[in-house]
């Protein structure tokens, strides 16, 4: 088989895992529906990537690497900002709109598969054997550098209960429009997350957001 052969191949079974690890889940998912979804021989799993977990564990790397290409840069600026000694309340309020707004973007919109997005909810739920290697990777990281900005604008410490709290319900303003869509589209009669649509729910988060941050300041006073 040819090198291009090759990598079409395995490129065909990472995209079919994806879509049926979402469906699934890893524990749900067979090796037959696996290559069945791929049309590929069974032989291919272990050839290409050494087993399921192997093929799993390719899905997931897929994920984070995706998502950091899109939200990696600014992560870093984030973080290049709050090391600044003359960092503004107002320069924090705008990395923290523009962090969400992206990250709304990437939810929401098709930067990101439906079956990408759906793996990465249900790592939340239901955390796998590759979970840890998720949460080091991805989410610890990008977690503490939005605990960081959003501890900088209430004033309080990064380490505090207080300050990762407020930036669980900042993460929890835009990731309901996800895990809840079919409901939120039935009540508005939207048809799907257009521009538009998007826009809107955009401009709902970034509200309920500044008024997160305004009442653990006030709480702190």
């Amino acid at each position: 088989m040819s090198d291009k052969k090759s990598k079409e191949t395995a490129q065909r079974l990472l995209e079919a895992a994806m879509s049926v690890f979402a469906e699934h889940g890893f524990n749900g998912a067979s090796t037959r529906m696996l290559v069945n979804k791929a049309g590929v021989n069974i032989s291919a799993i272990p050839y290409y990537f050494g087993s399921k977990d192997g093929l799993y564990e390719a899905v997931i790397e897929h994920i984070i690497s995706t998502v950091k290409s899109k939200q990696g840069p600014k992560a870093h600026q984030i973080q290049q900002a709050l090391n600044k000694p003359d960092l503004t309340q107002a320069e924090a309020h705008e990395l923290l709109h523009d962090f969400v707004a992206s990250f709304i973007d990437i939810l929401l919109s098709q930067q990101m598969s439906p079956s990408m997005v759906e793996i990465f909810i249900r790592e939340q739920i239901h955390p796998s054997c590759v979970f840890e290697r998720f949460y080091i990777e991805m989410l610890k990281p990008t977690h503490e550098t939005l605990t960081r900005l959003t501890a900088f604008l209430i004033g309080k410490d990064a380490e505090s209960i207080d300050a990762i709290l407020c930036t669980q319900t900042i993460l929890g303003q835009f990731t309901i429009f996800k895990t809840h869509q079919e409901l939120l589209l039935r009540r508005t009669g939207w048809k799907h997350y257009g521009a538009s649509e998007l826009n809107t729910i955009k401009r709902m988060v970034l509200h309920n957001i500044d008024s997160v941050i305004d009442a653990n300041k006030k709480e702190k006073s």
